[in-house]
């Protein structure tokens, strides 16, 4: 899709159940847009169980004018040996598992807090896949803050990466709501990205290919 085709408003398009950008001139009462987003918060969504969510193509845009910048594996070592912290929020029990050698852990997870009906369900039928119900974390912005020094270089990873470049790619087998590509590859990082910036951190980055890219190009890690 050209670049001057695109439009920062986007849309639910429940006839295939996925968001499409807008094209201009057209939907002009398209709801979502990061304009409405900034002056008040309507992008979002509730889901049954856990916290309200700022929708992705909102992030995406966002992300995209802040000029995130992901890098690879190699310039990210380089920068943690002069003094970047490297970011890891996954789950603890995954960081535990496996890490990037160095990196410190704050989650975006959190187990499920509520106790309403579908909080309820969520543990039940988690529980019975021997699996933890886990919600994000609508405090890890605020965690961060308390957590890292703001004014060190912050390189954020999960366990794939996740781009924001748009266009046609492999998007269908990461992410089936969004098979044109039109926002990138959601993934958790680049939320987690996101929030960071909100929270008040300037210099943040994004690890190309997260730990399993990191691991691919023989970077160290560690394991308990």
């Amino acid at each position: 899709m050209a670049k001057e085709e695109l439009d920062d408003r986007f849309k639910w398009d429940p006839s295939n159940a996925r968001w499409v950008r807008v094209k201009p001139g057209k939907d002009e009462d398209g709801k979502y847009s990061a304009e409405n987003w900034e002056k008040g918060g309507v992008a979002t969504i509730t889901p049954l169980s856990g916290s309200p969510y700022v929708v992705w193509p909102v992030i995406h845009s966002k992300l995209v004018k802040r000029g995130l910048k992901s890098v690879p594996a190699e310039e990210a070592y380089r920068m943690q040996q002069k003094g970047a912290t490297i970011l890891d929020i996954r789950p603890a029990y995954q960081y535990e598992a496996e890490r990037i050698e160095g990196a410190v852990n704050i989650s975006t997870f959190r187990p499920v807090a509520g106790k309403g009906k579908w909080d309820v369900i969520k543990k039940i039928a988690m529980g019975a896949l021997a699996m933890k119900a886990t919600e994000s974390d609508p405090e890890f912005g605020k965690k961060a803050a308390e957590q890292l020094d703001k004014r060190k270089k912050v390189i954020v990873y999960c366990g794939r990466g996740g781009t924001l470049k748009v266009g046609n790619g492999n998007a269908r087998k990461y992410n089936k709501d969004d098979p044109e590509r039109m926002f990138g590859i959601e993934t958790r990082s680049l939320k987690a990205c996101h929030e960071l910036l909100e929270a008040g951190f300037r210099d943040v980055l994004h690890l190309e290919g997260g730990l399993s890219q990191w691991r691919h190009d023989d970077f160290p890690v560690e394991q308990s």
